[in-house]
């Protein structure tokens, strides 16, 4: 009689809420199958996640509404808020990190411990998919044969470096870990400089936990969005938190900056109207939140941008600004200017029930404030992280002419008055106190000329410039130089690592677990980490 095979039964790992691995299984009649258990490594190499501007959720300290991206639905609490009340509201000093955010359910980690990891600190509709595609592919033990980091074995992506596919033995030694995702979220209105340091606080205390419930546990791995790079790059580089980071992979980073900021600054948010009006709908909106927030600041364009991205014509006449590199005292701290960054009139909307008198002089100090936050606090963070990246650094850029975004902004008189543009350039154009439009963007202005009563409309260019929608393709490729791999996909930039956007993000976030997995062979440095058989 022929022997009969033994089935093999798949007994899933679950984890406990303190994130530690357990197999269950149910008593059933006698049968030839047997269970298996994948075992899961103690042996720990943390991802985090660091999310873009606006993609971290936060509360005010005291009483106030709050900034939480959960769904459509909470951000559009944000629609009619009017920029007064942004003025009120999101205000770097009186806000704080709020952890109380959506957690995914349905998960084999319980949502205790995902927000333990700090899942809820971070926009659900944002990142949730991502982060929950990460933490299953990169812990996908009872897949092992058959997962992501399998098929990345034969799977060529078309990166311009590091291209390789992985290797048996890259892909061996890293089922031999476990990477646990992590989230840090950051008050995105303060100084990236201060993000920075909370994200440094969180590296020491995932280490520190890991190490205290006995597991070893050396070094973390960041995974970046947007401005979150720029928080990474100043934890790793200046604050001197490269030797706890194996490698950091960072995706559509505007490194050099983005002339969307400065556009955003005189005509609101571009895209989808529903967009505009929960991030701000027009420069008043804008600049009311922006004017004391040095975090979307030291998004604006940086010395290593270059010159001559900001232009205002007049029939043939064209004058190309920043001419001398020094973006801030040619564009950024013009004052009185109508093509300068911020029109003054617009910095406190909350002045405007104040007296004459008490209204200029609170108009000077927020000017001067601003004025102060841009040469002295933006302009620092730009030159500390300038050319300076981890040396594991892995990245990619959103790259397609369908989603162009402002690589330079253009000023364009609509109709040619024959007079001299910097006479032009002199003239002003009055703001209209806690003026809001609703069936448009501002994307013109009504100059004064300086002299007599002509007057001239100034309209906003669109953007220009390959990019992601938002990262111009200069920017986002300005790290190339300093990664040990780099790709251009076509990603549109907030959804960039959404697994429910289609093949470009997931072509995205594919380089994201090889990058992850190449970092992670630096495993072998570490006496502690590496096993012995590996020697």
């Amino acid at each position: 009689m022929a022997e009969q095979s033994t089935q093999e039964r798949m007994i899933p790992v679950r984890y406990d809420e303190r994130g530690n691995p357990y197999w269950e299984s149910r008593m059933s009649p006698p049968d030839d199958s047997v269970g298996v258990c994948h075992i899961v490594p103690d042996r720990i190499v943390p991802v985090i996640f660091v999310p873009g501007v606006m993609g971290s959720n936060l509360r005010s300290s005291g009483e106030g509404r709050r900034w939480r991206m959960d769904s459509v639905w909470t951000a559009l609490s944000w629609i009619w808020a009017d920029a007064k009340e942004r003025k009120r509201s999101l205000r770097p000093e009186t806000m704080e990190v709020d952890d109380g955010g959506k957690v995914q359910r349905k998960m084999s980690v319980p949502r205790e411990e995902l927000r333990r990891r700090g899942w809820g600190e971070i926009a659900a509709m944002s990142y949730s998919a991502a982060l929950r595609w990460l933490e299953e592919n990169l812990n996908d033990y009872e897949n092992c044969r058959d997962g992501v980091r399998v098929k990345l074995m034969e799977q060529a992506l078309g990166a311009e470096l590091g291209e390789a596919t992985l290797t048996e033995d890259e892909v061996r030694l890293s089922y031999r870990y476990r990477f646990p995702v992590h989230a840090c979220g950051y008050n995105w209105l303060d100084d990236n400089a201060r993000s920075a340091l909370r994200l440094g606080e969180r590296i020491d205390q995932v280490l520190m936990r890991y190490r205290n419930e006995g597991k070893r546990c050396e070094r973390v791995i960041l995974v970046t969005h947007s401005m979150g790079g720029l928080v990474a790059r100043y934890c790793s580089e200046v604050l001197g938190y490269r030797d706890k980071i194996y490698g950091i992979v960072h995706g559509v980073m505007p490194a050099i900056g983005a002339a969307a900021v400065y556009r955003r600054m005189k005509s609101g948010t571009e895209g989808g109207w529903a967009a505009a009006q929960v991030m701000g709908a027009d420069a008043a909106e804008m600049t009311a939140v922006l004017s004391t927030a040095p975090g979307p600041l030291q998004l604006l364009p940086t010395p290593e941008y270059g010159n001559g991205w900001l232009r205002i014509r007049s029939g043939a006449q064209e004058v190309s600004l920043p001419r001398h590199g020094d973006p801030y005292s040619e564009i950024y701290t013009v004052r009185g200017k109508w093509w300068g960054l911020c029109d003054d009139e617009l910095l406190n909307p909350l002045n405007e029930d104040q007296d004459i008198n008490s209204r200029r002089l609170q108009l000077e100090k927020d000017w001067n404030n601003l004025e102060d936050l841009l040469l002295r606090t933006v302009r620092r963070f730009h030159l500390a992280i300038a050319q300076r990246y981890h040396p594991h650094t892995h990245a990619f850029c959103g790259d397609s002419e369908e989603k162009k975004a402002y690589g330079a902004v253009s000023w364009q008189q609509s109709i040619d008055e024959g007079k001299p543009l910097d006479e032009w350039m002199e003239g002003t154009a009055p703001h209209e106190w806690g003026r809001r439009r609703i069936n448009q963007l501002e994307e013109d202005r009504v100059v004064l000329h300086p002299h007599g009563n002509t007057q001239a409309r100034f309209s906003i260019s669109g953007p220009d410039e390959a990019g992601d929608g938002t990262v111009p393709r200069r920017s986002g490729m300005a790290p190339k130089a300093h990664c040990r791999s780099f790709l251009r996909v076509a990603v549109e930039h907030e959804p960039a690592y959404n697994p429910e956007e289609g093949k470009t993000s997931l072509l995205a976030l594919h380089f994201t677990v090889r990058a992850i997995v190449r970092i992670a062979q630096r495993v072998r440095e570490t006496s502690t980490m590496m096993y012995d058989d590996l020697r």
